[in-house]
């Protein structure tokens, strides 16, 4: 894949953060407010694929009307496999959405739609979140995203501060220097399991965020940090998302 092409190639070497911009316009959504996210990863069966991918554009414009909750909801799609990446305000707003209108729709859907049905192809492939740190994000830019990446990975025992305040600088660094990632957010959800997920307008931009000052950093920090090093550990699970749906 061209991208990981890309991102495993890029060798620039300089520190993380020398001066930053960091800012918030008026049309920033308070950051500091969502603490939750979630990732649903999900197969369709070979002949509803198509199905599958109109029942999540239609399930995030559900979203936006009945649940305050969740002020960002993502429909993705790589290849013929799809998921779900939403963020919430805080736990509540995360039961509220699993009980919502949208949950229940797919639940009754699953057998129809999902390769292993309700149980082993939703509920098992559901991921939960703490947020750890993003940057000062638009959500009206967020709302014209194209593409998006998520990049799961492990930390060595012992590293976890130190990684958490790489990405904490990592998303200040996206402020000064990334005018087209959209979005950039740092997730944890377990002792050593951390996750970044982005979102840009095209992929000139997806493609200048992975040879930028952020990418190349981790690259050199990744024997360091990550559990199985940078290819490993980090180019090989780097999730190449078109976004279908959005709110």
């Amino acid at each position: 894949m061209k991208l990981k092409l890309l991102f495993s190639t890029c060798t620039l070497a300089f520190g993380l953060i020398s001066s930053t911009n960091n800012y918030a316009s008026e049309k920033t959504m308070k950051t500091d407010t969502i603490t939750k996210a979630t990732y649903i990863s999900l197969e369709s069966k070979p002949e509803t694929a198509s199905q599958l991918e109109a029942f999540l554009q239609k399930g995030s414009t559900l979203v936006h009307q009945t649940e305050p909750g969740t002020p960002l909801w993502f429909g993705l799609k790589e290849h013929e496999n799809f998921a779900i990446f939403d963020l919430f305000y805080n736990e509540t707003g995360r039961e509220q959405h699993f009980s919502g209108q949208v949950a229940s729709a797919l639940k009754e859907r699953a057998p129809e739609l999902v390769k292993g049905d309700w149980e082993k192809g939703v509920v098992k492939n559901i991921t939960h979140f703490d947020l750890i740190a993003t940057n000062h994000f638009n959500k009206e830019k967020i709302l014209n995203s194209k593409v998006a990446n998520l990049i799961v990975f492990k930390v060595k025992p012992g590293k976890e501060q130190e990684i958490e305040l790489f990405l904490h600088e990592a998303s200040q660094v996206i402020d000064a220097a990334e005018p087209r990632t959209y979005f950039w957010v740092a997730l944890k959800t377990d002792a050593n399991t951390y996750a970044i997920f982005d979102a840009f307008p095209d992929q000139n931009g997806q493609k200048a965020h992975f040879s930028g000052k952020v990418a190349a950093q981790l690259k050199n920090n990744a024997d360091r940090f990550i559990v199985n090093g940078w290819e490993k550990g980090i180019i090989a699970n780097i999730h190449n998302f078109e976004i279908i749906a959005l709110s």
